[in-house]
């Protein structure tokens, strides 16, 4: 029996790999809803700029019109309040923007995932249950050519398509880490340096903007983690891919029967790619346990944000220490 020797590619979230069934239906919020959302958020966004525009006025009296104490106290929190103002539409148009654009992502997906629909189709593939299915794994050594020759032909579609959904999921990924930039972003809009006057009638406003601080912070380590942690996949999946390519080489020399000096010289080669793969490998396991951490310190900081907010106290927990399990490298030449 031939077998098909398939590099398996792993993937974060989704669990997909190659020669497993390639899922073609769009499963996200419609694009038109979250599009109509970022116009919502900008809409509000304008209605702050109205109150940029009276608070600036207020700001701005003179004081032959309104005069005394009073009058100054009143045109000082109105410039405290247009800064702030400012500061709070700036942001909403901001994420606004960034939920706009990432709504047009979501189309371009949904959209793409329909064209790889239409092409497994018409190549002949097998698509059930809205999957792209693989091709048999196995066939017959002994099968005529023109078996062989469909059957090695459906595989490449299957890659083909394969890689197709590889890179909508990375452009979509891609897309979610800025809006949650954008949302760190946001969440730090109410600086508390010129509301200190105000803590006595406010006593939690303090404490809100420092949590909100925090919450920021982490969600951009959190981003950051990941971003890393994905950089270290893709330099897996890269030399995975020439792994595998160095093995079909080899494989292909000592089919020819090339001479033992250039299959020891592959051979050395296909071992050097193997150990950069395996640190790689170990400094990918490293990332993603970063970035893991991350999220979980960005995510304790969110819910002591929302419990200070509603008044419930917060559980503080220290996060117990873990280490991975190790990968079952098995030999690839065997």
């Amino acid at each position: 029996m031939t077998k098909v020797l398939v590099d398996r590619i792993e993937t974060q979230q989704d669990g997909l790999r190659f020669g497993d069934p390639i899922g073609c239906l769009y499963h996200w919020t419609d694009p038109r809803e979250v599009d109509s959302y970022g116009d919502s958020v900008r809409h509000l966004a304008n209605k702050v700029e109205l109150a940029v525009d009276a608070f600036e006025r207020t700001a701005s009296i003179s004081e032959d019109v309104f005069a005394g104490e009073a009058a100054d106290t009143l045109r000082e929190r109105a410039g405290r309040r247009h800064e702030e103002s400012v500061t709070v539409r700036d942001n909403l148009r901001g994420l606004g923007r960034a939920i706009n654009a990432y709504s047009e992502v979501l189309q371009r997906h949904r959209k793409g995932l329909e064209q790889l629909r239409a092409s497994a189709v018409a190549q002949g593939l097998e698509v059930r249950d809205n999957r792209i299915w693989p091709p048999v794994e196995t066939i017959p050594g002994d099968a005529p050519q023109k078996e062989m020759d469909a059957w090695e032909r459906d595989w490449k579609s299957y890659q083909a398509c394969f890689d197709t959904k590889i890179a909508l999921r990375d452009a979509r990924r891609a897309a979610t880490r800025e809006l949650v930039k954008a949302l760190a972003e946001y969440a730090d809009v109410h600086p508390d340096k010129d509301k200190q006057k105000l803590v006595a009638a406010h006593a939690n406003q303090v404490k809100f903007g420092d949590l909100r601080r925090d919450a920021a912070e982490e969600a951009m380590e959190a981003v950051n983690a990941n971003d890393a942690s994905d950089a270290a996949r893709r330099t897996v999946d890269a030399l995975k891919r020439r792994e595998q390519g160095a093995l079909d080489d080899l494989e292909k020399m000592v089919i020819a029967e090339k001479s033992p000096d250039e299959i020891q010289a592959q051979a050395t080669k296909v071992q050097a790619l193997h150990r950069e793969l395996v640190e790689a490998r170990v400094e990918a396991r490293e990332a993603e346990a970063v970035a893991d951490r991350e999220q979980a310190q960005a995510n304790r900081a969110a819910r002591n944000l929302e419990a200070a907010e509603e008044g419930r106290p917060r559980l503080v927990a220290e996060q117990s220490s873990w280490e991975p399990a190790p990968t079952n490298l098995k030999d690839r030449l065997g």
